[in-house]
């Protein structure tokens, strides 16, 4: 907000000040005469005052006189050389000057006349010039009414950019809310702001931007999930029309063949699934809360995953206290499966399980392992659908690429955070980061 307020202000003060000095030149450019006559007609009785006291004396009384005017009146008044006089002034009064005529400065709010022409009054006069000018009020009293009324402008030059950008401030954050919202997955998101207000276009694009990508990630969603609706029945036909075969054929040695078509099922068959768990998690906006005790957990998916940890040496510190969380029991079991699946398939021998409390007050659940771990410029694209590191075909080294995605959408409906770094056993190391109950 005081990034606003504060170029707002400037803003307006700039341009405050440079259209005063522009409307001041031009004035000066267009009304010059006009200026000069009035400003003549204002210094009227001090221009006849001059005239009648000073031009009436000579040599000592006229300096006599010329103290007195400096003394007891409130204009200053000063003897210039003419030289310096004509420099002053405007070149097409240069001549007036000359002539002993008076020449007006409306700009400084002074006027110059010429002694005389004839060094009468005293030896060379003729080459001095009377300058008047208003004398420069140095009352402390004066200058602090003027402080005051310099303060209060520039307060009611601030109260109203203040208002101005606390109400614009606030519609920003509420836009920037929006956004952060439908960026995380909530796309019935949408901005809100008053038809008065400065944002409110901006807002209108917003929402239309979101519907029109939400009717799209809707439709991609239902499409997803119909194709994987619709592959269950073609494939359980072929598992049927596959073991019709085997029963069928009296050559051993299609064995082989059908053992590979069984895998290539099976594969199919664990690849829709997967497709289908993805497409509830997206569609899932509102999440059965419950309190889960994430240490408990862990120990319930490890069990439940013996056959696939086997052969690997499992270290753990998992606390039991402090490791309570609000969330989904189902999708965060879900989510560390599918870490714990990951890093056994990728653990050479050892795979490390952490809990503990990060300074925000949050919870982190680290799962390690020995692996190859994974490269820096892969780590922002592993949690995409289909994303795989290993670019063969083969599915039982590289998967289908749905595992991490699956987690990270898990993670993600918690408001929790997941991402991937080197670990200490040299492999790559997976965190989870939820906010404790």
């Amino acid at each position: 907000m005081w990034r606003i307020y504060l170029r707002i202000f400037v803003l307006i003060a700039v341009v405050t000040i440079s259209l005063t000095q522009v409307l001041s030149y031009l004035t000066n450019q267009f009304y010059a005469e006009q200026l000069e006559q009035y400003a003549l007609k204002d210094a009227v009785a001090q221009i006849f005052l001059v005239e009648q006291y000073l031009d009436n004396s000579q040599g000592p009384l006229w300096f006599k006189r010329f103290k007195t005017l400096q003394e007891k009146t409130n204009n200053s008044y000063e003897l210039v050389p003419l030289e310096r006089a004509v420099a002053m002034i405007a070149p097409h009064n240069r001549q007036k000057l000359l002539e002993k005529k008076v020449v007006v400065d409306f700009l400084s709010e002074a006027y110059f006349r010429r002694v005389d022409t004839d060094n009468s009054k005293f030896p060379g006069s003729a080459n001095q010039v009377i300058y008047a000018s208003e004398r420069k009020d140095h009352d402390p009293l004066i200058a602090k009414i003027k402080r005051f009324q310099y303060t209060i402008i520039f307060l009611l030059l601030l109260i109203p950019c203040g208002i101005w950008s606390y109400f614009h401030w606030r519609e920003l954050q509420s836009l920037s809310k929006t956004a952060n919202d439908f960026g995380s997955g909530l796309l019935s998101s949408r901005a809100k702001a008053r038809k008065s207000a400065s944002v409110y276009p901006l807002a209108q694009c917003m929402n239309l931007m979101a519907e029109r990508i939400q009717r799209l990630v809707d439709s991609q969603r239902e499409l997803l999930h119909s194709v994987s609706h619709e592959l269950r029945t073609p494939i359980a036909r072929l598992e049927f029309g596959l073991e019709l075969l085997k029963k069928d054929a009296q050559n051993n040695d299609l064995n082989p063949r059908f053992l590979a078509m069984e895998n290539d099922l099976q594969e199919l068959n664990e690849l829709v699934s997967e497709l289908l768990n993805l497409a509830k998690i997206e569609q899932q906006q509102a999440l059965p809360m419950h309190r889960v005790n994430l240490a408990e957990m862990l120990h319930i998916v490890l069990n439940s995953l013996e056959h696939v940890l086997h052969g690997k040496e499992i270290s753990h510190a998992i606390h039991s206290q402090s490791s309570m969380v609000m969330g989904d029991p189902k999708l965060l079991s879900r989510a560390l499966s599918n870490l714990l699946r990951n890093a056994a398939k990728y653990a050479e021998h050892k795979i490390k399980i952490s809990t503990l409390q990060n300074n925000a007050g949050g919870l982190e659940i680290s799962i390690e392992d020995d692996g190859p771990g994974i490269p820096d410029k892969e780590r922002e694209h592993i949690f995409e659908p289909f994303f795989r590191l290993d670019r063969s075909r083969d599915r039982a080294s590289g998967g289908f690429g749905l595992g991490l995605a699956i987690a990270k959408k898990a993670v993600t409906l918690h408001q929790g955070k997941i991402w991937v770094d080197q670990s200490t056993l040299g492999g790559a190391r997976f965190t989870i980061s939820l906010t404790e109950a």
